[in-house]
């Protein structure tokens, strides 16, 4: 029996993954329902969709910019509400809050339900409580248990498919260096398909939790010029991804990848103290990790540009860039760059010295 039936809309799917990820880990796989994941092919969807909400707990409902229930989305809030079971709608973003008036009659009692926000950062706290309360044998979410990986075949599945996200996340941050955000955007899309996949096989995977949530930050990128909401939604969803692994006991690697995500997330949003925070955990923690060394020197630049220029910490972590850098290839234009950024900031430096020195010699003396 499902416990949790997840309901949402197809250009919803970048934030159902996350939420489908941390529900399984809480509740297994077989408690969690979403149409991409729990319909065979050939199955009649109709009778699969009557049955699961006949039978489920709890259903949940997210809640994009610009929503408007379909048919299918209707039906399905209908009949939970109908059914008087809990049901959360949560707003994703920067979604309003829902209009009664926008909505069929027969299911205008949606819009008085209270609702949850994705950008409440108690978010993800306040829905697994809630759904504790209804959600029968909830697994304990130290302790998540994956199905099949004690099968040789099955890990060797899940290897690839690990491999093959990590070289998508490689190949789309390529483009996006090169300007290509069209192409980025392509092959961050498919990269969300192999991680659907692997949410199955490994629900609670700290790894690949790790892996979406730079998919996040990948695509904020991509939309930072051409769409501000979805922006504002993916820098959310990244930061929230991130802010609950720096919380956990991780692997020195991931822990490190964790607190440098957090702070590409504040680089985006341009709060560069907090970026330069979170970076310095980062390298503090894996001294050798040249991609947050070179996060760091661009956090470092932003707090120049306000004003706060720090030159013995950027000429520490060009230093360390440098020297860590290896034979990276997406990396080693950047080393260039930033030796070019760093001297101009010395010389602003120097220049702004000699002009203060100008100015005290020059001021004249009382007499």
């Amino acid at each position: 029996m499902a416990g949790v039936f997840l309901s949402y809309r197809r250009k919803d799917g970048d934030f159902a993954v996350l939420l489908y990820a941390w529900l399984v880990e809480r509740f297994g796989a077989e408690r969690v329902f979403w149409d991409r994941e729990d319909i065979d092919p050939g199955s009649d969807f109709r009778q699969v969709l009557s049955t699961t909400l006949g039978n489920c707990n709890a259903l949940v409902a997210l809640i994009g910019p610009q929503w408007s229930p379909s048919p299918w989305i209707q039906r399905e809030i209908g009949a939970s509400m109908k059914r008087r079971i809990l049901v959360l709608p949560v707003l994703l973003g920067d979604a309003p809050n829902i209009d009664a008036a926008a909505l069929p009659r027969a299911m205008r009692r949606f819009a008085s339900l209270q609702t949850l926000e994705t950008r409440d950062l108690r978010f993800r706290d306040r829905l697994l409580k809630a759904l504790d309360r209804v959600v029968s044998g909830s697994a304990d979410t130290n302790t998540p248990a994956p199905r099949s990986t004690d099968d040789l075949r099955t890990r060797r599945l899940i290897d690839l498919l690990q491999n093959q996200i990590d070289q998508r996340q490689q190949r789309a941050l390529q483009v996006l260096v090169a300007g290509d955000t069209d192409a980025a955007l392509d092959v961050l899309n498919e990269t969300f398909d192999l991680v659907m996949a692997l949410i199955d096989f490994r629900p609670g995977d700290t790894g690949l939790e790790l892996r979406l949530g730079y998919l996040y930050k990948d695509l904020a990128q991509v939309f930072t010029e051409r769409d501000r909401p979805r922006f504002n939604r993916y820098v959310e969803n990244g930061q929230q991804t991130f802010q609950r692994l720096v919380k956990l006991r991780l692997p020195q690697d991931q822990m490190a990848g964790s607190w440098n995500g957090l702070g590409n997330m504040y680089l985006l949003q341009k709060d560069f103290d907090k970026a330069v925070e979170c970076c310095e955990r980062a390298v503090r923690i894996s001294p050798d990790y040249s991609y947050a060394w070179n996060d760091l020197f661009q956090a470092l630049e932003g707090q120049a540009q306000k004003g706060r220029l720090n030159l013995p910490a950027m000429r520490q972590a060009f230093k360390r860039l440098k020297t860590t850098v290896g034979d990276d290839r997406l990396l080693t234009p950047e080393v260039a760059r930033v030796e070019v950024s760093l001297r101009q900031w010395e010389n602003s430096s120097k220049s702004r010295s000699r002009k203060t020195e100008t100015s005290r010699t020059a001021a004249p003396r009382r007499p």
